[in-house]
């Protein structure tokens, strides 16, 4: 089964911290799309249970 992705909405400033993050190099995150997903991710794993 082919993967699907989902486009969700981030107000600008939001964006651009991520952005600021990425851009920085210190975390290894090469996109905004990147970080964001492994943010989800994270947050997930904090709610599980």
């Amino acid at each position: 089964m082919p993967r699907r992705n989902r486009i969700v909405g981030l107000p600008e400033e939001l964006y651009k911290k991520c952005e600021d993050i990425v851009n920085s190099g210190k975390y290894g995150y090469t996109s905004v799309s990147e970080f964001v997903k492994d943010a989800v991710r994270r947050r997930l794993e904090e709610l599980k249970d």
